[in-house]
Formats: C-alpha cells, structure tokens, sequence
C-alpha cells in the first residue's frame, strides 16, 4: 500500500478502537488513554507479521520457522498490550478520571481485537498479492502471444492498428497519449500509455528515458547519453542510463 493507505488504515483503525473501548470502560479518556499506549503494539505486531515473517517464512515454504516465530510474537505481543494496559491504568489513576478502572483484567477479548486486526491486514495484503500476481501472469502471456505473432495491436483514432516489432523504431510519450514511430516514417498515436507498453512489449524493446521506449534491433550507435534510431537522437536520462549501457553493451 502507499503511504497515505497506511495512515488512513490506521487512523480508522484508532478511531474504531476508541469507540469500542469507550463502551466497554464508560469513559472517552480511559478509551483515550488506553488506544493511544495500545495502538503501537498493534502496529509493531502487523507489521512485523505482515511484512518480515509472511515474506521471509511463509511464502518461501519455511513453515516451521514461521509458526515458531509466530508463537514467539503472540507471547511479545501479549506482554506489551499488558504492560499498555497498565501504562494507562496508572495514567488514568494519576489524572483522578476513573479510579475504578481497570484496564487489564480482560486482556484475551482486548487480544482477541488486536489479532483480529493483524489477521485482517495480512488477509488484504494476501489479496492485493494475488491480483498482482494474476496480472503479471496475464502480462506474461500476452507478451508470449505476441511474441509468437510478430505484432501487437493497439487502439488508435477509434480503430485498432496492428503493428509489427520489426517496422517499430521507437515509442515516445506526450503527455496523454503517446506515438509509436515506424521505420517508414509513419506513425500510430494512441491514448495507452507508455508505462503499460513497457510492460506488455517483449524484451527486444528497451526503456531509455520516461518518454522514451526504443527497439534495440534498430539502435545504430549510442553514448552513455543518447541512443542514435537512424538520424533521430534520443536521451538516455539519468535514472535509466545504467540499466541501458549495461544492455547495450551486453553485460
């Protein structure tokens, strides 16, 4: 997720907590006081579960590992929300709000709701996994099909043109729409964009700038900064100009 995700996520997150634990103690401060000393044991667990046990252990098919680690963070975890617990207990005795409040005494509901809330993001992150995998799979063979038709189609001024690897020298990008040039001197404007041509061409084609994709095939000469297409000089840009020396110098 991005990072805005992640701080909506929580911000939620925080408020729900609020609001349920307002219920159970009868008091917004002692709610207040508990979420905010509880929130970033909830946090540490989730991401610690989500983003180094689930990549590291389970995906790669080490599932002793990963249950003994994950025991490891249930009993972590468990601590922590006690010692939150008792952190604003003492909070709350010390500001005279409740002094009948007491905290910690249901500590595997106030568990249960911290797992819960793990289990949950590991539950969306497994999806967005999946469909990240499912379309690399799609792009992965619409790649091979095209490989094995010698063209690509792609939809331009309200028709679909077909366009041949071979006749392609490069592709440039203005803004909404982009050009593909061809070697005779035509071109085919389209409203794709050049990201996602990037991703579905095959490995002939090459990334050289973030306006520019070229056919290596039809490259005849290049310096660490411009890659010659017959007469036409296009930049290698700075985020780029390893990756495509390295190709082009076959390393």
């Amino acid at each position: 997720m991005k990072t805005w995700h992640h701080i909506v996520f929580w911000i939620i997150v925080y408020g729900l907590l609020t609001v349920i634990f307002t219920d159970r103690f009868g008091g917004r401060m002692e709610a207040f006081y508990y979420v905010s000393l509880l929130l970033p044991v909830i946090m540490g667990t989730s991401y610690f579960f989500n983003y180094f046990l689930v990549p590291r252990y389970l995906f790669k098919r080490r599932f002793v590992q990963f249950g003994l680690y994950s025991i490891y963070m249930l009993v972590v975890s468990v601590c922590l929300e006690m010692i939150a617990a008792i952190l604003a207990l003492l909070l709350i005795v010390f500001y005279g709000i409740n002094e009948n409040a007491v905290l910690f005494t249901d500590v595997f509901s106030m568990a249960g709701i911290l797992y819960f809330i793990v289990l949950f993001t590991s539950f969306v992150l497994l999806l967005k996994h999946y469909f990240v995998d499912q379309r690399a799979i799609v792009e992965l063979e619409e790649k091979q099909a095209q490989l094995d038709q010698g063209y690509f189609t792609i939809r331009s001024n309200r028709q679909t043109a077909k366009v041949r690897f071979d006749d392609l020298l490069y592709i440039e990008s203005l803004g909404d729409y982009i050009e593909i040039h061809l070697q005779d001197g035509s071109e085919v404007s389209s409203k794709e964009k050049i990201s996602h041509m990037e991703r579905t061409l095959p490995d002939g084609f090459m990334r050289i700038h973030r306006s520019f994709i070229v056919n290596r095939a039809k490259i005849t000469s290049f310096s660490r900064e411009y890659v010659m297409m017959g007469e036409k000089e296009l930049p290698i840009s700075r985020s780029y100009k390893q990756e495509v020396v390295r190709k082009l110098n076959g390393t």
